[in-house]
């Protein structure tokens, strides 16, 4: 009932009652909402009634001043008044003309979906919505539990669900003050369930961890999904005793506590197990004297297919050696000869206190011991045109390196007998380790296991096995953990028939070294300082003058490839407008100079076997103006004049 005789014209109202229905329809704007739907009655375009409603306004008018006097000339009386708040559930300006009403839930959460209970899955919105009549207007507060919702206070509930936690009784609490007492209804509850979801590992443990001895250590793991999983740690496939929480702690760790650690997560849809976490002891740190390597990549075979990645992983594996501090001798393309005299200068320099790593990547075969094949292999070749596994060790070997790992990045397959027949009847010759000590702390890696491929893809830069190791060959962890590492790496990635390819490695290790050890800070001997002065190559530059020309050009001289010291560019400059080519002064029956149309550089691969003079001429729109004639072997590396 209204308060007012409902016939009253709306400028009859008294005025108390007048400037209190302003100010509940000026506050929140809902003036807005009332002329809107007045418009609407009206026909008129409810943009153009604002905008006219909100002109001529000032301190003391409002748009709601506006509005009435509008409503008054259209003749507009209290119970139309009313009747129109009511249809815009305005109920605070409706309660200034009308007795209090109570309030009463119209529509309840569950009405629309004709259930009370919903699945939601995580991620997902949560959408529901209800109403209650009543002046003045009700208030509404969202529960979930029992709990209300921070900043969920109108009609309708849109929130997302990001835990299970959310899970449970969702209801809304309507409220009502009339006459400074409070009324409170509650809505029919739903109940909302949340989708199994499937463990998934947030969070992995570390992989690998190190603990100086009595010192505690926590490992951690996190997994999501629904119902809340279940936790349970191993140590070495053991299962740990009342370990069945996310974190494990193990106070006062010791020897005894050392071994590969994991944890076992399920809940009722699936089970999952973190990656292993290697924990050790954090012993004393090794140094070495010097760290020296030896890379071979052979991919440009003279009677063999040709392979596409060994000269990129070989170049990989040497800068990052390079950038462990190891001076590192790279070769790409040798022969048998040539590959002899590299282990042998290797050899000379692995003295008691020297880590050495040789890495070989390239063709080879696996007969009794595996065997590298050099770029000249004949097309049926036997054991005796190959580098024997053992020949390496026993060179490398001779004087007791303090480490040595080889990598063999290669087939480890029979070679065929219908290719080499004769290779399955030859004896072949043991080579013998010739040391007054019982060898230790040497690392055999390979790409592949005894008689099975190794495998490149085409198109890929990166041999499969390369890619991992370089991964994690430059880490601060043990030696053999590196070749662990790249083992279980790898085996993820392999499918089908790639699976063939299962990589290896053996060691007697006997200290904790790794590849990353620090080098002492003493005099080098003088065979160190003698392999530094081997290596070096800064790139060189010199004038050559050009007499019948009368001009003067710069020669400059690097390595072409990066780490590789046996390919070497001489490129020409000042010529902008002339041509230059470079020709060999005899003539050779593998040409080993290479030069791209319109350049005026050229790349010489294996430049100590260069027979005679490297012809430099120039010409001038096609005619020979002059020419001059250079001895390459001046500007090599020292090295190269000793593998060959």
């Amino acid at each position: 009932m209204a308060k007012i005789n409902e016939d009253v014209y709306l400028e009859h109202i008294p005025s108390t009652v007048y400037n209190e229905l302003i100010y509940e329809l000026n506050k929140n704007s809902s003036w807005q909402v009332l002329a809107c739907h007045v418009a609407k009655q009206l026909g008129y375009h409810w943009k153009s009634w604002l905008q006219s409603l909100e002109r001529n306004t000032s301190a003391t008018k409002t748009p709601a001043d506006n509005l009435l006097f509008e409503l008054n000339v259209k003749m507009c009386t209290v119970g139309i008044l009313c009747t129109l708040l009511r249809d815009c559930e305005l109920g605070d300006a409706l309660s200034v003309l009308h007795y209090p009403e109570e309030s009463v839930i119209v529509k309840h959460p569950a009405d629309d979906m004709g259930r009370d209970t919903l699945e939601i899955s995580l991620g997902q919105h949560l959408r529901l919505s209800c109403k209650a009549t009543g002046i003045p207007s009700p208030s509404y507060q969202w529960c979930c539990n029992n709990i209300e919702l921070h900043e969920q206070q109108s009609c309708e509930l849109d929130i997302v669900i990001n835990s299970h936690d959310q899970a449970g009784e969702y209801n809304c609490k309507i409220s009502q003050v009339t006459d400074d007492e409070g009324a409170v209804l509650l809505t029919r509850s739903v109940f909302v369930n949340i989708s199994h979801v499937p463990v998934v590992i947030q969070q992995q443990p570390p992989a690998f961890l190190e603990l100086k001895e009595d010192e505690d250590f926590l490992i951690k793991c996190v997994a999501h999904g629904h119902p809340e999983p279940r936790y349970q740690w191993f140590r070495d496939n053991t299962r740990l005793e009342g370990e069945t929480s996310n974190v494990l702690h193990i106070k006062r760790f010791g020897s005894k506590d050392e071994g590969k650690y994991y944890c076992f997560i399920s809940n009722d849809v699936n089970e999952v197990i973190t990656q292993e976490s290697r924990v050790m002891l954090d012993l004393p740190r090794e140094k070495a004297i010097a760290k020296i390597a030896l890379v071979i990549a052979n991919c440009d075979y003279e009677n063999h297919m040709c392979l596409e990645t060994p000269k990129n992983d070989a170049a990989q594996i040497g800068e990052l050696l390079k950038g462990m501090d190891f001076e590192v001798m790279s070769f790409v393309n040798l022969s048998l000869e040539q590959m002899k005299n590299a282990i042998k200068t290797f050899g000379e320099f692995l003295m008691e206190g020297v880590y050495g790593l040789f890495y070989y990547a390239g063709h080879g075969f696996k007969m009794q011991e595996s065997y590298m094949l050099a770029v000249d292999a004949p097309e049926s070749y036997l054991r005796k045109d190959a580098i024997c596994e053992s020949e390496l060790l026993a060179i490398s070997l001779k004087n007791e390196p303090a480490l040595l790992v080889t990598i063999l990045d290669m087939c480890q397959t029979v070679p065929p007998k219908e290719c080499n027949p004769d290779i399955h009847n030859e004896i072949p010759k043991v080579k013998e380790y010739k040391s007054k000590k019982h060898l230790r702390n040497l690392v055999q890696a390979y790409s592949t296991s005894s008689h099975r491929p190794s495998y490149e893809r085409a198109k890929n830069k990166y041999g499969f096995y390369t890619m991992h190791l370089s991964e994690y060959i430059s880490k601060n962890i043990p030696v053999t953990k590196v070749f662990e590492e790249v083992g279980k790496s790898l085996d993820k990635l392999l499918k089908g028939k790639e699976r063939n390819q299962i990589p290896w490695f053996a060691f007697n290790i006997t200290k904790p070294f790794r590849l990353t050890d620090a080098i002492c800070k003493r005099n080098l001997s003088p065979a160190l300082k003698c392999l530094n002065k081997l290596i070096a190559f800064p790139s060189k530059s010199f004038e050559i003058n050009l007499n019948q020309a009368g001009i003067s050009a710069k020669v400059n001289i690097s390595l072409f490839m990066e780490p590789y010291l046996n390919i070497i560019k001489i490129s020409v400059c000042n010529l902008d407008d002339l041509e230059v080519n470079f020709f060999n002064s005899v003539y050779t029956k593998q040409n080993k100079l290479f030069q791209t149309a319109n350049s005026k550089a050229c790349w010489i691969h294996n430049p100590q076997i260069y027979q005679g003079l490297l012809i430099v001429s120039v010409n001038k729109n096609g005619a020979l103006i002059d020419g001059i004639k250079l001895d390459i072997k001046n500007y090599i590396p020292l090295v190269l004049k000793k593998i060959s």
